[in-house]
């Protein structure tokens, strides 16, 4: 049975929360994912306006690792959600079915603690978890594909085949925008006498965790933007100065070879292919095709008809993955990103895998083609317009498709199957 009511996509970024109906061509809401928790009354303020009123008080986070940690105010971010999502009008959270991002590597115990709250606190009649690559995937009409993400807190790799993540072969490390900033940062700390220069005279005096957010939130922001898009000779920054800055580095290569310059007080691990969280974003790419080439190769001393078999169809699907190449996340709207992790794949399979014929495979697919901002809305927003899509199915009102059926016997969750089979239930749909 199709739904009339559209799901509510709630996409919960390192960054940003992304929110809105299923049914939007994009979210209605999009805010710091930060928030505050007032000293006097206790209020919890979210919300980049309101929480620029309360800079006296320290900012908390909700993610780490790209994953939900901070359960114990997680609410108050989805219930913003609820009561701004229609125009900044409320909704009733028990009418529509509620649809949530993650990321391929969170844990079991995340996903029952989010149950356990949409389900008891929300009440929501239906709830699915969707995963982040899987979804940005299917978006580009694509069941195979290696999904590049680089966001703020954290960078990923993941392949996929036949709509299935190859789990042991994805990887990720927080080497990703938020560590483009604290470089950026490092650059424009030799160009002032106090850091408090870049910051309004009105935050000067705010807690050290709301001149951290502020900082990174629009004067880090507002210059990576502009850094790594276009030559930028001058800053202006508050009080009506200006910075030289044309001597500015290529913050973007950190990304590629995070020890390449090195930050003061700040001890990385030296990086190791036993820990895939200390490699750059090109190594994260060589270690996923490498891992994956490990689990399909056929053993080359079988000579039989069915190993040759095997390795027809290792050809077919290596063929297959690297000419289905996204690239995504808010990241990687930064000019000439896309182009380095494409060259450098291209390389890799020259130096590494001679023996595949792959290098000029290699091809970088787009949701949307031709349409330049779309593009942007497509990398800043994909995770949520991916999710969108899946819970779309929801609404299909053609009685000869199963698309809704499909949702519901495989995505989704009832509150009703909930309270019945409770955590064994969840184990099953959202493995």
């Amino acid at each position: 049975m199709s739904h009339t009511s559209p799901a509510v996509v709630i996409d919960n970024g390192s960054y940003t929360t992304k929110a809105g109906f299923a049914s939007d061509d994009l979210p209605s809401l999009v805010f710091n994912s930060n928030y505050i928790v007032d000293s006097v009354t206790n209020k919890v303020i979210i919300g980049d306006d309101e929480m620029e009123k309360y800079s006296q008080n320290p900012v908390s986070t909700l993610l780490e690792d790209g994953l939900l940690y901070n359960f114990d105010n997680i609410a108050h971010n989805w219930r913003y959600v609820y009561d701004n999502i229609d125009n900044h009008n409320a909704i009733n959270s028990n009418e529509y079915p509620l649809v949530m991002t993650e990321q391929s590597w969170n844990t079991m115990k995340s996903k029952v603690k989010t149950c356990q709250i949409v389900f008891e606190e929300f009440e929501v009649p239906l709830f699915s978890l969707v995963k982040n690559p899987l979804s940005q995937l299917y978006r580009c009409g694509k069941s195979t594909g290696l999904v590049i993400d680089v966001g703020s807190g954290v960078a990923s790799v993941t392949p996929i085949l036949d709509g299935v993540i190859q789990n042991k072969s994805s990887f990720h490390s927080k080497y990703a925008g938020d560590y483009i900033n604290l470089h950026i940062l490092n650059y424009l700390e030799g160009k002032v006498s106090s850091i408090d220069e870049l910051l309004p005279a009105s935050y000067r005096t705010a807690s050290e965790s709301f001149k951290s957010y502020y900082m990174s939130t629009h004067v880090l922001q507002e210059y990576k933007n502009l850094s790594l898009n276009y030559q930028v000779s001058n800053l202006e920054i508050y009080d009506h100065k200006f910075l030289d800055v044309s001597d500015q580095r290529n913050f973007l290569e950190n990304l590629f070879d995070p020890h390449l310059n090195k930050l003061p007080n700040l001890n990385l691990p030296e990086p190791s292919l036993d820990v895939p969280a200390s490699q750059g974003l090109t190594n994260l790419v060589f270690m996923a095709i490498r891992s994956l080439e490990r689990t399909l190769m056929p053993n080359n001393d079988d000579p039989n008809s069915q190993s040759q078999n095997r390795f027809a169809r290792f050809m077919e699907t290596f063929k297959q993955l690297l000419s289905n190449v996204l690239i995504t996340g808010g990241t990687s709207l930064a000019s000439e990103l896309s182009d380095h992790v494409i060259n450098d794949i291209r390389a890799l399979m020259q130096k590494y895998f001679p023996n595949y014929p792959f290098s000029y495979h290699v091809q970088q697919i787009r949701p949307t083609l031709n349409n330049d901002n779309a593009d942007v809305w497509d990398k800043q927003f994909g995770s949520w317009l991916g999710a969108c899509n899946l819970a779309s199915m929801l609404n299909e009102s053609d009685e000869n498709s199963s698309s809704a059926k499909i949702a519901l016997d495989n995505w989704f969750i009832s509150k009703a199957d909930y309270e019945e089979l409770g955590e064994d239930l969840i184990l099953e749909k959202f493995k």
